[in-house]
């Protein structure tokens, strides 16, 4: 069954650039605001990062996640792929057992809102993945392998029809990442104001795209294999300029220097692929987040959602951390506003 709704993958090829963080605040925001969907984050990172916050937090998050993975089967991404494994190129009929609804680990978050854990393992699956999709017979491995996530949420969508995906995805372009992003319709890239971030939107552009690739590669190359295979490559929907310092609501004159060389980049980008943007105008994909300063802490610490976040000290492992008014105020305006993007 075709899921009609969108699936996001959240994914820049450079880490640091907080798209855990973003994952969870815009997944939890969106979740409250469409109580009629089902929210569902599928965690293909192995540090499993916005599963602990999704869990409860640090400590309590760990101690969650960590029960999941000793769960037998695993009930982790991990767990799944390791039977996709054994059973490459069919459905196992198990696919719902894997998720997990988050609210009762975490009484903070909406009940609407579902988990695929994250599992260090998709290293080491990463391995099994190559050598099962570099097989010849049957002639679709590739396809099959590069849709197990697919699999997942057609299954997921079949129960749920009215769900929508959220795909918290490693900066490291390796099998479990391209599974992923084949598995999305939108693409949202976090972006820094620092050079490597720049540089990273063209490293979209040539991975996930096949922009500049060497010819040598041109016919091996992800883009080309994901054609060949008649997979559809998401769109690039929307920009979040994260972190920045803001001065009368608008980014600091360094940080907006930064940020023009980033959207020049993106506007190359459009130029070149075109179809492959969702949103119309060029400038339309670009929001400022401001820095969460201890927004970000506490909410990450104690996996809560900006809804549940008060102007007051949180303890963080011992010590009082102060949220004020301002800054919770300018991060809740601005997620929500990229999640009316959405």
């Amino acid at each position: 069954m075709n899921n009609p709704l969108p699936k996001y993958a959240v994914w820049n090829n450079k880490g640091g650039v907080g798209k855990t963080f973003v994952t969870f605040v815009i997944a939890a925001e969106y979740a409250s605001v469409h109580k009629d969907k089902t929210v569902v984050v599928i965690d293909m990172c192995p540090q499993a990062n916005v599963s602990e916050i999704l869990l409860g937090g640090n400590g309590t998050g760990a101690e969650n996640l960590s029960s999941l993975l000793k769960a037998s089967p695993r009930q982790t991404i991990g767990g799944y792929f390791d039977q996709r494994i054994t059973s490459p190129h069919a459905k196992t009929g198990t696919e719902l057992s894997f998720l997990t609804a988050a609210h009762t680990f975490n009484k903070n978050l909406p009940e609407n809102l579902f988990l695929v854990a994250g599992d260090p393992s998709l290293e080491l699956q990463a391995q099994a993945i190559n050598q099962i999709a570099a097989q010849t017979l049957p002639a679709n491995a590739w396809a099959n392998v590069h849709s197990w996530v697919l699999d997942l949420i057609s299954a997921i969508t079949t129960q749920h029809p009215e769900a929508v995906f959220f795909i918290d995805c490693n900066p490291s372009f390796a099998a479990y990442t391209e599974i992923a992003l084949l598995a999305s319709t939108r693409l949202v890239i976090p972006c820094t104001a620092d050079g490597s971030s720049a540089r990273a939107i063209d490293n979209v552009g040539q991975l996930l795209f096949g922009l500049g690739v060497p010819k040598a590669y041109t016919g091996v190359n992800f883009a080309s294999r994901a054609k060949t295979a008649g997979m559809s490559l998401p769109s690039i929907h929307v920009v979040p300029l994260n972190r920045s310092t803001q001065y009368d609501k608008k980014a600091s004159k360094a940080f907006g220097a930064m940020y023009t060389e980033i959207k020049d980049r993106v506007g190359e980008l459009r130029k070149q692929i075109p179809a492959n943007f969702s949103l119309p105008g060029a400038t339309d994909a670009f929001l400022d987040i401001p820095d969460a300063h201890a927004v970000s802490v506490v909410s990450s610490h104690h996996g809560l959602p900006l809804g549940k976040i008060k102007i007051k000290k949180y303890n963080i492992h011992g010590i009082d951390t102060q949220v004020n008014a301002d800054p919770l105020n300018r991060y809740k305006s601005a997620v929500s506003s990229l999640v009316s993007l959405l």
